[in-house]
C-alpha cells in the first residue's frame, strides 16, 4: 500500500482528511461543481490541487478524486459500508419503488473517458450526485473512503463493484428473529 508524504495514512485517507479541513466556503465551491469534470469546473483549482495527494494529478484516478471532492459537501452523515448499503437504507425510509429504479440506473451507469483513458464525469457522476443528495435528505450517510476505493475499480470488466453494491442493496437481509436463531 502506497503511503502519503506524511508516512502515516494511505492516499485515500489523507485526501479525505484534507477535505474535512476545508472551510465551508471552499466546500461550497466544490459542491457547485458536482458532476462536472475538472475542465468543466470553475474556481476549483486552488482548492482541489491543495488537497489532492501527490502522485494522483494526471493519473487515471484524478477525475475520480475530483468527483469525491465535489460530492463530499452534499452529504454530512457517515455510514460504514458500500454505497449499495447507503441506498438500501434510503429505500427503507422512503417506502417507494423509485429508489429501486434509481439504483438500477446507477449500477448501469458509466464514466466518460477523458483524454481517451481517464474515467470521469458522464452519467455515473450525474446519477451518483443525485443519490448522494437523496441519502442526505434522509439523513443517511456515505462511507467516503469505500466510495473512493469503489469508484477507482468501477470500470473493471468483471463489474465487482457493481455486483457488491447490488448485493448490498437488493440482497437478502436476515430478520432479527433469524439472527437470534443463529446464535
Amino acid at each position: 500500500m502506497m503511503l502519503e508524504e506524511n508516512h502515516e495514512k494511505p492516499r485515500e485517507e489523507y485526501f479525505l482528511s484534507r477535505l474535512y479541513e476545508l472551510s465551508r466556503g471552499e466546500i461550497a465551491i466544490l459542491k457547485r461543481n458536482a458532476g462536472n469534470t475538472i475542465c468543466e469546473s470553475r474556481g476549483i483549482y486552488p482548492i482541489f490541487y491543495r488537497v489532492l495527494p501527490h502522485g494522483i494529478a494526471d493519473s487515471p484516478r484524478e477525475e475520480i478524486y475530483f468527483l469525491i471532492a465535489t460530492l463530499y459537501g452534499h452529504n454530512e452523515y457517515s455510514l460504514r459500508g458500500n454505497f449499495g448499503l447507503t441506498m438500501r437504507r434510503v429505500k427503507s425510509q422512503s417506502n417507494t419503488d423509485s429508489v429501486d429504479k434509481r439504483m438500477v440506473v446507477l449500477l448501469e451507469s458509466d464514466f466518460n473517458l477523458i483524454d481517451g483513458y481517464k474515467p470521469g464525469g458522464g452519467e455515473l457522476a450525474y446519477r451518483l450526485r443525485q443519490c448522494v443528495k437523496l441519502a442526505n435528505s434522509h439523513e443517511i450517510g456515505v462511507d467516503w473512503l469505500q466510495l473512493l476505493k469503489d469508484l477507482q475499480s468501477w470500470q473493471y470488466p468483471e463489474k465487482r463493484v457493481q455486483k457488491a453494491w447490488a448485493r448490498s442493496y437488493f440482497g437478502y437481509e436476515k430478520t432479527s428473529d433469524e439472527n437470534k436463531e443463529n446464535q
